[in-house]
């Protein structure tokens, strides 16, 4: 397994993150919401100008990206996507690995919410994380260190 780096994002990674958002959740968010081209754009660009996100590499080639707030007393996993081409070869779980053990060293929750019908729940789940709440469309899950 190779190991993964991380870089903060910068304008132009805009393209990339928007391009990983449509290979990885645009499929469940039109399901759910309908096809909204403008509206989903216009929400990553949101997302992209106001949380930290960081661009994940694998050997110097861009495979995903993730957006972690520090909340004081909860990691909030905002974002967390890696290419369908680079997924099942554990970057995601090197990526949770990285959050946990933050987590568990500060002794607080890492959360995250995850569309209902999105696969990544059962990954989420192997990991430790459980559902604690949920809505129509979300399931709102924590890991917490045991």
């Amino acid at each position: 397994m190779s190991f993964l780096e991380t870089r903060k994002s910068i304008a132009s990674d805009f393209d990339f993150i928007y391009s990983l958002h449509q290979q990885t959740l645009y499929a469940y968010v039109e399901q759910i919401w309908g096809h909204k081209e403008e509206f989903q754009r216009n929400g990553m660009r949101e997302d992209f100008d106001s949380l930290p996100f960081e661009i994940v590499c694998n050997q110097g080639e861009d495979i995903g990206a993730i957006s972690v707030v520090d909340q004081e007393n909860v990691l909030l996993i905002n974002y967390l996507a890696i290419m369908p081409t680079h997924q099942r070869q554990g970057f995601g779980t090197q990526l949770l690995r990285k959050i946990s053990e933050q987590a568990a060293k500060r002794e607080i929750p890492a959360r995250l919410s995850v569309i209902r019908i999105n696969p990544a729940k059962a990954f989420y789940e192997h990991f430790g994380f459980k559902v604690v709440a949920s809505d129509e469309h979300l399931f709102f899950m924590e890991w917490r260190s045991s």
